[in-house]
């Protein structure tokens, strides 16, 4: 995702306003006024807090002191009147019930009123105000969140919540001066009480050749750079980043720059910290020799130092003969290009280096945002496919908290498995059924959240009113953000024995064969080239393809953690044109096999060494010998090559030979999916992509055509293997108890069943059954029996007498066990008469509902 359409003119209106008005049209002031102290600029929302009223000098005397509470949807939260008595103070204590907050923005108008004298005094009245945030929830990503990029007014703000857009985006106006045009750029935000993160705040350090500028295009300085080294491929400046990833003085300001911008933003708690927006060594995923600068030279040396322990090591491997470190420096690429020996390890080595320099300089950001806020979430966004770049996601995924990619190349699965816990979001750009399912898609692979990207005011218009891509996403959204998203977000995603290699070591060598015959072209290549498919890409994708369309789900591991322990695990071991392996790697993998696991390869793996050396014979050669497609028995397992697959293969689509091919392999090795989706006839269904979750005692099923299959729908049956509850979260209902379900499946949107081994329980509410305005009610809602699930979600619906549901106090709740408490905190403005309160439970769709007679407020106390 790019800012270079971003509309900064328009932004910046309130920015200027808001210093106009602040020059020009400011009040005189008094020196000295009442002030009204609270605990904090952000509170949270539970328990009772103290505040006071503050005189601005002593005084002696009573009266009374009357507080009024509003919050950013209009509502008078709380009126109160508290008598007071003064001896020469200057504080009235009063309390606030934080429970009653529902709204980020809220205000507090106080009146004190002396009776008769009053320090000197004739009877007075004094006033003072002060403004509020009611920190939002700390777990925003325990539900689905739909983001809007683009800067809107509270008008557009107001129009997008109410089809289900929860946040917009926090730009931050001066990068070194972060609370500058702070508040001009969060009002629109606070009065919509929406939520947001924070957009590119080190863009110029982590993306420093693909950024926004106002009169360039985004990748104007690497273009620049290319074009130099037509002109004059010698110039050693060529390769100089700037700035260097490795440069202490500017990550010393990053850092600085990131202190100030969380200690401004903390008290909303965002969505999270954008480092950098595109970010990439060069530009995006391109290939360039970055980084010679001094900095990187010298960090080089030093890893490599770790790497190789001593300098002959060093000679042996690279074939170099050095008489000291710092004389150490590495291949070219077109140096690399022309070697003949097949030994690349001087320039695979800084390749890897430069990936550890892009993670680290990441890694630097996250650990500034985290010390100014340990709860804060620091991200990149716009993650590019797996490869050049530093596109390396074994070190990506540990540096970052949170990260927005589209799913290309894997890189969606691949984080997810080494990093469970990552937050991942997606963007949206276009509209209609095609971009829906992607979403859809996405969330199934791991996306928390979308990002939309709206450069044409597409969804709503500035009067506030819905345009056509408003009207067609509302429904996609509404159902997002009723509890599906948050159902699926809770739930975890069940993994068989199934382990794929990642290894960045095999890409990078793959990349160099492929590039060598084509000579010093690589240095012309645009973007799109660096992200198109090669042999490694398609076997990956070919093996992943099929797997998922089995109704198995298999888990990207690396050859670290193969050396770890990290196949204990699995059964099965697959190896996607592994052709660079460590020798410890490699015995790794052999003792996997003798040990009774099936290794799966479908070329030649360990051709080369981790640093991109060819060997003599290949590492793995007793396991998998030249020739076509093989089995061969190593230990107490097997080692099985299999054949390539069909050229003319769609790239994320099955192989069906190859599934069938598997499906043998898997079942030999104790994998087999503990149900099977089949044509009505019982032939294997090869153009829906199966996805399971597990929660408790609850499994989900997420079945969806391949978009190919756009067109028209599917029948199918599902299999089960004993008699098992189903329920149909999109519709919302029982299908009763069987082993066997006709269902039609599209690619417009996914079927979601949940299974369970007994009926899930109803859920309940209760609660007083009268009230009065002003008052707050306490809510227990829960289960009737025992949960089935371990986390539950729960929807709960808030409708006024007037038939129209209040957001604000209802939403998704995630319940982890059997019961839990909410609070009703009707405001003093709102109507009198039956209220009702709907609880569903997402998983059963089953439904509690109970009413709620409120009375008017009493006049006298409030």
């Amino acid at each position: 995702m790019t800012g270079q359409a971003k509309a900064v003119p328009r932004r910046l209106w309130p920015v200027l306003l808001v210093g106009l008005l602040a020059v020009d049209l400011a009040p005189a002031r008094p020196a000295r006024a009442d002030a009204i102290v609270l605990p904090a600029g952000a509170l949270a929302r539970q328990g009772t807090v103290g505040a006071v009223y503050r005189l601005d000098r002593p005084a002696t005397g009573s009266g009374h002191l009357t507080i009024d509470w509003t919050d950013a949807y209009g509502r008078e939260v709380e009126r109160r009147r508290l008598a007071f008595r003064l001896d020469g103070g200057r504080d009235v204590a009063f309390p606030l019930d934080l429970r009653r907050a529902v709204a980020m923005q809220n205000r507090l108008q106080a009146r004190l009123v002396f009776d008769g004298e009053a320090g000197g005094k004739e009877s007075s009245r004094q006033t003072a105000a002060a403004s509020f945030i009611a920190a939002p929830p700390p777990d925003p990503w325990s539900d689905y969140q739909i983001i809007m990029w683009q800067w809107r007014t509270a008008a557009e703000y107001r129009a997008l919540r109410q089809i289900g857009v929860s946040a917009g985006e926090a730009h931050v106006p001066y990068r070194d001066a972060p609370a500058r045009g702070l508040d001009a750029e969060i009002a629109p935000m606070l009065q919509s009480d929406l939520r947001w993160y924070v957009e590119n705040i080190a863009t110029d350090f982590y993306s420093a050749y693909h950024r926004w500028f106002p009169d360039h295009p985004p990748d104007w300085r690497f273009l620049a750079l290319q074009k130099r080294y037509r002109e004059n491929p010698t110039d050693p400046t060529l390769f100089r980043r700037d700035p260097s990833l490795s440069d202490p003085a500017w990550l010393a300001r990053i850092r600085s720059r990131l202190a100030g911008t969380v200690k401004a933003h903390a008290p909303y708690r965002p969505l999270y910290y954008n480092l950098g927006d595109e970010t990439g060594i060069a530009d995006l995923t391109a290939a360039w020799d970055f980084d010679f600068s001094p900095a990187s030279l010298a960090g080089f040396r030093q890893w490599l130092r770790g790497q190789y322990r001593t300098l002959a090591a060093l000679d042996r491997q690279w074939g170099a003969r050095f008489g000291d470190w710092d004389a150490v420096m590495p291949m070219t690429t077109a140096q690399a290009l022309a070697r003949t020996d097949g030994n690349f390890s001087a320039w695979a080595d800084f390749k890897a280096w430069m990936d550890i320099a892009f993670a680290g300089a990441l890694q630097a950001g996250s650990d500034a945002v985290h010390a100014a806020d340990p709860a804060a979430l620091a991200a990149i966004e716009g993650g590019q496919i797996p490869g050049t770049g530093g596109y390396d996601y074994a070190l990506l995924a540990p540096a970052v908290d949170a990260i927005e990619l589209s799913d290309e190349g894997d890189n969606m699965e691949i984080a997810r498995s080494l990093k469970p816990g990552l937050v991942m979001l997606n963007t949206s750009t276009e509209a209609g059924p095609g971009e829906w399912r992607t979403t859809w898609r996405e969330l199934l692979r791991g996306s928390r959240g979308v990002v939309l990207w709206d450069d044409k005011n597409s969804f709503a218009n500035e009067d506030g009113a819905l345009e056509a891509r408003g009207h067609a996403a509302a429904p996609l959204f509404r159902e997002l953000r009723s509890g599906l998203g948050a159902l699926v977000i809770n739930s975890s995603r069940h993994v068989d024995p199934i382990a794929l290699l990642y290894s960045p070591a095999s890409f990078r060598t793959r990349w160099l064969i492929d590039n060598q015959p084509l000579g010093d072209a690589w240095s012309r290549r645009e973007i799109g080239a660096e992200t198109g498919s090669n042999l490694l890409r398609a076997s990956v994708d070919r093996f992943a393809r099929s797997i998922e369309h089995m109704g198995l789900q298999h888990r990207f591991v690396t050859p670290a953690q193969l050396l770890d322990g990290g196949l204990a695990a699995y059964r099965v071991l697959i190896l996607p044109q592994a052709i660079a392996l460590a020798p410890a790697a490699a015995a790794a993998i052999r003792r996997f096999a003798e040990a009774g696991g099936v290794v799966v390869a479908d070329g030649e793996p360990g051709q080369f060494d981790e640093h991109s050396r060819r060997l003599p014979r290949p590492l793995l050669a007793d396991l998998f010998p030249p020739g076509p497609a093989t089995e061969r028995t190593i230990g107490k397992g097997k080692a099985i090559r299999v054949g390539p697959g069909a050229a003319d293969r769609t790239e994320g689509a099955a192989d069906p030979a190859l599934m069938r091919t598997l499906a043998g392999i898997f079942a030999a090795a104790g994998v087999k999916a503990d149900y099977a989706v089949v044509t009505p006839g019982g032939k294997a269904v090869t153009d829906i992509e199966c996805y399971e979750f597990e929660n408790g005692g609850v499994r989900i099923l997420a079945l969806l055509r391949d978009a190919s299959g756009s067109a028209g729908a599917e029948d199918a049956v599902l299999r089960l293997p004993r008699q098992t509850y189903i329920y149909d979260l999109r519709a919302h209902r029982s299908l009763g108890e069987t082993d066997r379900l006709d269902l039609t499946v599209t690619a417009g949107a996914p079927r979601l069943l949940a299974l369970a081994g007994r009926a899930l329980p109803a859920p309940t509410v209760a609660m007083p059954p009268r009230a009065q305005l002003g008052e707050t009610v306490a809510l227990q809602i829960g289960f009737a029996g025992a949960p089935v699930a371990a986390r539950s979600v729960l929807r709960v619906d808030v409708t006024d007498p007037d038939g129209r549901v209040v957001p604000y106090y209802g939403g998704t709740r995630r319940l982890q066990g059997a019961n839990a408490s909410l609070f009703l905190p009707l405001a003093l403005n709102d109507p009198a008469g039956a209220w009702t309160v709907a609880v569903s439970d997402v998983l059963s769709g089953q439904t509690a509902t109970t009413t709620l007679a409120v009375a008017a407020a009493q006049a006298a106390g409030r």
